[in-house]
């Protein structure tokens, strides 16, 4: 092969590559398109399900007449759906429901709320359940998902809408915190200074306007609520087993599942990963829990996240590679209980 020939087959080599990348770049972005459609806020999908989760000593409104979720700092211009009928409930001592649609949820159990329309009666079956995600949790959960899917892992300036939102002004820093205060209060969640911590009511949903992750820990751990144990809608904090630093990232719990004997399947929305938005799927080993290093003498991290079998990575759009061999689960901010 002659020096041409080798610069041709270089040059169709390339091509190939480039191709080759535009192409699954493409498929990845209508993967992500498709997911951000599929993806239902909690209203949507009761809407379309016929059903609703309460949990007990909750209000939500009955969904035909409920409000999107809406910012928390755009809640003063908030207008609720005007009420055309009345509504009706089947057990009052599950659920009650008064003239303006707020469903108030009283004990576990089941009912039927029925909405009394001007275009016909839609019914819902409401369960109440001790254990059901807080409204505010479910919305902070979505609108985590969302920001996911929509921003489908595009590379962001340090300077973005979310440290824009958070500093007013140009200030390009870490973001991670920031992501989940922003997250905060897209779902209607108000974050508050860590030095308000004291005002916060046992069994209150509470995240921090700290755009530090160490204030973040701290102000968690004021509360008694960093725990090594995952919920959704909990945020987890990183260690780095090289160093032995106990506050190197953050992000936000979105789904858990308890495979038993103190094993959990997690999945985090995390922003600020290599200035991106991602989520992660991986295997937690609560039995090396590290959240009261710090707090115990002698006590230092412990491996404690592992990479997720083979055949239960299914989906495209999740990173199963842990981002690095030497980070470790420092703990969970509980902001519900």
């Amino acid at each position: 092969m002659n020096r041409l020939q080798r610069i041709l087959c270089y040059v169709l080599t390339f091509l190939l590559l480039i191709s080759g990348a535009t192409a699954l770049a493409s498929d990845t972005k209508t993967l992500f398109t498709q997911a951000a459609e599929a993806l239902d806020s909690p209203l949507t999908e009761a809407l379309q399900t016929g059903t609703y989760t309460l949990r007990t000593g909750e209000t939500a409104y009955v969904p035909s007449v409920s409000p999107e979720i809406t910012p928390y700092d755009e809640r003063a211009t908030l207008v609720l759906p005007v009420v055309n009928g009345m509504f009706e409930t089947s057990d009052p001592t599950v659920v009650t429901v008064n003239e303006a649609g707020l469903m108030q949820a009283v004990a576990p159990g089941a009912a039927a709320v029925v909405y009394h329309a001007a275009t016909g009666n839609v019914s819902f079956d409401v369960t109440v359940s001790d254990d059901a995600l807080p409204e505010s949790v479910k919305a902070f959960v979505y609108v985590a998902r969302r920001e996911f899917y929509e921003t489908a892992r595009s590379r962001l300036p340090k300077y973005n809408k979310y440290t824009k939102w958070y500093y007013g002004k140009k200030k390009e820093v870490g973001w991670c915190a920031v992501f989940t205060i922003w997250c905060a209060n897209a779902s209607g969640n108000n974050p508050i200074d860590e030095n308000d911590a004291p005002s916060v009511a046992d069994g209150a949903t509470v995240y921090f306007r700290e755009g530090q992750v160490g204030n973040q820990y701290d102000a968690f751990q004021s509360l008694g609520r960093f725990t090594g144990i995952p919920r959704p809608g909990y945020l987890v904090i990183y260690g780095d087993l090289n160093n032995n630093y106990r506050t190197i990232h953050t992000g936000i719990v979105v789904n858990v599942e308890d495979r038993g004997e103190g094993s959990y399947r997690v999945t985090t929305v995390e922003g600020n990963m290599s200035n991106t938005v991602k989520s992660y799927t991986y295997l937690y080993d609560s039995n090396r829990d590290n959240h009261t290093v710090g707090v115990e003498k002698g006590l230092k991290l412990q491996k404690n996240m592992s990479v997720l079998p083979q055949e239960e990575q299914t989906d495209p759009l999740v990173q199963y590679k842990l981002h690095t061999t030497h980070w470790c689960v420092f703990g969970f901010c509980a902001s519900w209980q």
